[in-house]
């Protein structure tokens, strides 16, 4: 995790007149916090106070930090011997890292702005108005030779920097402390808790499914290997109903997958959580199921680090909305809040959103050969590499060439009407209960990875085909809609 940062110290001047600016911005909210503010110097201050540190202490020498937010029941975090915090009551777990870093910097060198006051007075007549009735938060730290420190945080003071009112028990100042300090006291219990990450990881996905606990809604599945050379195009819908799934959108998917997080650990999982947050009978239920393989990432030093997994199964289950923003998600044993719209791209998903709306799924970079059958003929191209020549630079790919029924024609004409054909889109969903005939034109497209593709045209109504894809006729095509490739070394073939 990366380290959080300390803060600079810079040092801040300022002229008595921002402090008679201040007051004259408090009286139109306040008459009497005017008039406090507006004192004669002397009342307030013998002499122009700046930033100092209140504490400066090093980590090891804290015992225990006690925590109390406006509203909230109080919790205290204890220093274990490894340095880490833990909850005074429970030491099943450890303050996360990052959250750890923050109180500990806080409570160890303490920094604060400007003395406002030395004269309590000053404050404690009218605590409500700086918000030290009932603090915005209260920080007891406790030191190893015994001693301890209380802050009360108010509100916002109004002046410049966003600083906050601050007091400390046993002392008559009034203190303004920034408000990154304000923020990172006034933290909530349940955000201290270290979060698992769903270990989704985009490249090894071949599976995701969507059930509602009793059925399955819809799911994709890659055909083959996570390693084959067109498993970005190879991916299908098998429930509601079978279809070959678009690249495009199943990418989306995927990173759509592999970007989910956890947000605040909410509870545990037990009978009486589950029903509360309506996990006993999830809503939706998300499985990614993922493939053995490796990742890669390029480290802080510039090593690219090779990761290996094990197959893997993801599951996460979707309770009630929290609020308006997040929902109550079940992963493992522990339920947490998500962020609702991260979910919706599985539990709103439509099926028909992410089917190919385009009958050729083979990019040429993956085409082994393709033969094309009408009306008792046949042909076969026959893609492969050239013999080496000696002329290709490293890391291109090699020269290919291009045998039509066992005859070499320029592998240009090909690849300009192989273009061609990977734009054809469909000219519309065939309605229910639509009929065709038996398929008068079939194309098999043959992967370098091994897998066949078949396209069938079956005449519709007489002026659209009802297109079959890999068996599965969803759509129809204009008659005529597939382009032609070449039928001889010089001609195309008709259309």
């Amino acid at each position: 995790m990366q380290k959080v940062e300390r803060r600079r110290h810079r040092e801040i001047r300022h002229r008595r007149w921002i402090w008679l600016a201040a007051a004259a911005v408090l009286l139109a909210g306040s008459v009497t916090a005017a008039v406090i503010l507006s004192r004669e110097p002397e009342q307030i201050t013998a002499e122009e106070q700046h930033w100092g540190m209140l504490i400066d202490r090093q980590p090891e020498e804290l015992v225990s930090v006690t925590v109390k937010r406006r509203g909230d029941q109080p919790w205290t975090l204890v220093r274990a011997e490894d340095g880490s915090l833990v909850p005074e009551n429970d030491s099943t777990w450890a303050v996360s890292e990052q959250q750890s870093e923050l109180l500990l910097d806080n409570i160890t060198t303490l920094r604060y702005e400007e003395i406002l006051s030395e004269d309590a007075a000053a404050y404690r007549e009218t605590p409500e108005l700086f918000g030290l009735a009932e603090p915005r938060v209260s920080v007891t730290a406790r030191y190893t030779d015994g001693t301890e420190i209380t802050l009360n945080i108010g509100n916002d003071t109004g002046l410049e920097e966003g600083w906050h009112y601050m007091t400390v028990e046993g002392e008559e100042r009034l203190y303004a402390i920034s408000s990154a300090i304000a923020n990172d006291l006034d933290t909530e219990y349940e955000v201290l808790r270290p979060v698992p990450r769903p270990e989704i990881y985009s490249a090894l996905l071949d599976r995701i499914t969507v059930t509602d606990g009793k059925e399955t809604l819809i799911e994709w599945k890659l055909r083959g290997q996570i390693t084959d050379r067109d498993a970005g195009d190879n991916w299908e819908i098998t429930s509601p109903f079978s279809y070959p799934a678009d690249e495009e959108a199943i990418q989306s998917l995927k990173k759509s997958a592999e970007n989910l997080r956890l947000g605040v650990f909410t509870a545990p999982v037990t009978e009486e959580n589950l029903r509360e947050y309506g996990l006993d009978s999830p809503r939706k239920i998300l499985t990614f199921h993922m493939a053995a393989g490796n990742t890669g990432t390029v480290s802080e030093t510039g090593v690219y680090d090779v990761v290996e997994h094990d197959e893997n199964t993801v599951t996460l289950q979707i309770g009630n909305s929290a609020d308006d923003m997040t929902t109550y998600v079940r992963f493992r044993d522990e339920v947490f809040t998500v962020n609702s719209f991260t979910l919706t791209a599985f539990t709103d998903a439509d099926p028909m959103d992410s089917v190919a709306r385009y009958p050729v799924l083979t990019p040429l970079n993956s085409l082994d050969s393709l033969t094309v059958e009408e009306n008792g003929e046949t042909l076969q191209y026959v893609l492969q590499e050239k013999a080496e020549s000696g002329t290709e630079e490293e890391g291109e790919e090699p020269a290919r060439e291009c045998l039509l029924n066992g005859q070499e024609i320029p592998y240009v004409t090909f690849e300009a009407a192989y273009d061609r054909l990977l734009t054809v889109t469909f000219s519309g969903v065939l309605p229910k209960g639509a009929e065709w005939k038996e398929p008068y034109k079939k194309y098999t497209f043959r992967t370098l990875s091994g897998g066949t593709h078949t396209v069938e045209l079956c005449d519709w109504d007489g002026i659209h085909d009802a297109v079959t894809v890999d068996g599965y006729t969803l759509f129809y095509l204009i008659r005529g809609g597939m382009t032609g490739l070449p039928a001889s070394s010089g001609e195309t073939e008709s259309r």
